[in-house]
Parts: structure tokens; sequence; C-alpha cells
């Protein structure tokens, strides 16, 4: 295993740097001078508000509810049901409390007015960037697999959404729901959190590159589990890394749509790898 892993490093690494030196020198890496998004702390907080209650809060209290008049036997098609419902409410529930705000400031955060490219030029060079991001996110993830196995012996882990869509593959509507939520809503949501409003709001006091870190940090921080106890060891550097890149391409284009395709492109080709290997078992 151990000479597998080194080998991969070394095969990442020489990848992630031969493409992205070649970005580098066609010019790809310059940050665009858009200015500032005026997010103030109170939409800051009102939108994790939102996300919060509606995706730990009304889950916590709905299904233990549930669980008491079932005797605690739901079934995994009834959580993914249930889990479907929690981010079109989370959804709804942003879209009116963006409509109420008195100006049209939120607008700004999926395309900025100084940006003159189309969204759909912005959304396909984020997907594009995956072919930059992929190598480096996978470097870091497999150094601390390999850190993580030498140390104490333990084994890789895999995300919760990971395991939420293997399981799910038992039937095609709970498939179907199950990369919806990957694929689709996870990717609009997550951008319009961390790069759309946090980074924005970061970017005013802090400025662009510290806005990037720092949001990209909250990010890989969102998705800690303590149900991996020493796998988040591995997952968090590589989330970090990777948002590190969806805060780049959000920053180079001032639009979301750019972080919100890189952030697609990742979940699906995620996604497809999983279907593929576990249709082949």
């Amino acid at each position: 295993m151990v000479s597998e892993s080194i080998a991969t490093l070394f095969f990442l690494g020489f990848l992630g740097f031969i493409l992205n030196y070649f970005a580098w020198k066609r010019k790809f890496y310059i940050l665009s001078s858009y200015p500032s998004i005026p997010i103030e702390l109170k939409h800051l907080v009102s939108i994790f508000a939102i996300y919060i209650s509606a995706t730990f809060f009304l889950p916590y209290y709905l299904i233990s509810i549930l669980s008491r008049h079932s005797q605690g036997t739901l079934t995994f098609s009834l959580l993914v049901s249930l889990q479907f419902i929690f981010i079109l409410t989370l959804i709804i529930a942003m879209i009116i409390y963006c409509k109420c705000q008195a100006t049209p400031l939120f607008s700004q955060l999926w395309k900025n007015k100084a940006s003159t490219s189309s969204r759909f030029y912005d959304w396909s060079l984020g997907f594009c960037t995956w072919l930059l991001a992929f190598p480096v996110v996978a470097f870091v993830s497999q150094f601390f697999d390999l850190l993580l196995y030498l140390i104490y012996k333990l084994e890789s882990y895999e995300q919760v959404a990971v395991r939420y869509l293997k399981t799910s593959l038992q039937s095609p509507s709970l498939q179907t729901l199950a990369l919806l939520s990957i694929v689709l809503f996870a990717p609009v949501i997550e951008e319009f959190l961390f790069r759309g409003t946090l980074q924005s709001y970061l970017k005013k006091g802090l400025g662009a590159k510290a806005a990037i870190i720092l949001s990209a940090a909250g990010f890989a921080l969102f998705h800690f589990s303590s149900e991996q106890g020493l796998g988040n060891l591995s997952l968090i550097p590589s989330l970090f890394t990777f948002g590190c890149f969806l805060g780049y391409i959000y920053e180079r284009q001032g639009s979301l749509f750019a972080s919100i395709g890189l952030h697609m492109a990742f979940n699906l080709v995620n996604s497809l790898r999983i279907l593929f290997s576990e249709g082949s078992t």
C-alpha cells in the first residue's frame, strides 16, 4: 500500500505541477480587481442562521419526533426524502430572505456588475478548472491519507456524502435524489454561502487573498464530521485546498457561476466514479 501511495503521490504531484505551471504561464492565475460587494455582518449571520436551522436543527427535531412515533425504525428511503425536503426548504428560505432586502444586494454575489463575461462562460471556465484543481486536491488528500496510515495505521476515510450516495444505489429514485442533492443543490448552496456571502464579507476588510483563504478554511471546517474522527485529518486539508480553488475562480471571474461550475465538476466526477465502481462489483 505504501509503495502504491507514494507512486500515486509522485504522479499527482507531477501532473498538478505541469498543468498549473502551464496555466500560470498563460496568465490564468491573475486576480481581477472587482469592487467589493457591501455585504454586512447582519446579512452574513442571517444567511448562515437560515442554513444551520434548515440543515441541523430542523432535521434533528423532525427526525427525533418521527423516531419516537416509529419506535426508532426510520427507513433510509424516508431519510433521503426528508433530506431532499430540507434542502428545498433551505433554498426557498434563502430566496425569500434575499428578496426581502431593500436593495438587490445578493444579485451582485451571483455576478459582479463590473464583470463582463457571460454566465455560461463563467460556468464553463469553472467546470474546466477541474483539470487544474483535481490533481492538486487529490495530491493533498493522498498525502494526508498516507500520513494517517503511517502514524496511526488507519485506512482512508470516506466523506459522509460519499457513503450517502453509495447507500442510495439500492433504489433508482433514491439515487436520483442523492445525485440531485450532491451534484446540483450542494454546489449552489455552498457556493452562495462560502464564496458569495462569507468571502465577499471578508474581502471588504481583509482583501481578496485573505478572504479566499479564510472562506476556504470555513468551508473545510463546516464539513467536519464527528463520525469520521481522525479521518478529518485527511479530509479537512484536501477540502481547504479545494476551497482555495473555488474562492480563486469566484474572485477571478467575479461570478458565482464560475465556482459553482468547478464545484459541480468535482461532485459530478466523484459521483460517476462511485456509480461505475459500485456498478462493476
